[in-house]
């Protein structure tokens, strides 16, 4: 088994939606922690790199380049029904120093008492964003108001995943995968969701590292 990190950066307001609501006020809400500290859930990360690594394929074999067989994605994300699972392990995405903000914040909330709470720390870390639908004559459409929250831009989530074998092609195409991944979570053709993401074992960017030695053997 081998570890490697993933890093990825918000680059502008992100809806990692929850699939709930927050009382009367919030129609969409985040993912977050008991202590109010978002996350990247694994599930949710392991789809978007699969979504990205079978766009890395389709555009290495457009431009005639047979770097990787079809059924590397099934090697890497597993599929349904699979006994023996994914290649990979993937494990939530947290922001830097985790351990040492939840200490802190389980004191705070002890010490603190009535006036530290979850909800303070979401308030934090989001903003509340308002969408309405617009009719044909440009006019907000009754009850169609609905407010969500968001990450702000900026925010930094890291964490590990797990390589059960050793396997260069499968390190390159998950790196590769997170160069490309650009866009996460909901609201994406509104400008919501840009990232940088990237593979590193280290102090090393794997991601970068991989696309240089792409980019030499192209030309």
């Amino acid at each position: 088994m081998r570890e490697y990190t993933i890093l990825i950066t918000l680059e502008s307001y992100c809806l990692l939606g929850s699939g709930e609501g927050w009382g009367s006020v919030i129609d969409t809400d985040i993912v977050f922690d008991r202590n109010g500290l978002p996350y990247f859930p694994a599930r949710r990360l392991k789809g978007c790199l699969r979504e990205s690594a079978l766009e890395v394929l389709e555009m290495l074999e457009g431009t005639g380049l047979k770097k990787f067989d079809r059924h590397i994605i099934e090697t890497t994300f597993g599929r349904p029904g699979d006994s023996e699972g994914a290649g990979v392990i993937f494990n939530n995405l947290l922001l830097p120093n985790h351990k040492e903000i939840v200490s802190w914040l389980r004191w705070g909330f002890q010490e603190l008492n009535g006036l530290l709470f979850p909800e303070t720390i979401i308030a934090t870390f989001t903003s509340l964003r308002q969408r309405t639908s617009i009719t044909k004559e440009g006019i907000a459409e009754d009850g169609s108001l609905r407010t969500c929250r968001v990450l702000k831009s900026g925010l930094t989530f890291t964490g590990g995943i797990i390589m059960k074998s050793e396997n260069r092609e499968i390190m390159n195409l998950i790196a590769l995968s997170c160069a490309n991944l650009r866009h996460v979570g909901t609201m994406r053709t509104r400008g919501y969701g840009r990232v940088k993401c990237s593979l590193k074992e280290g102090e090393v960017d794997l991601s970068s590292k991989v696309v240089d030695e792409l980019e030499e053997e192209v030309g």
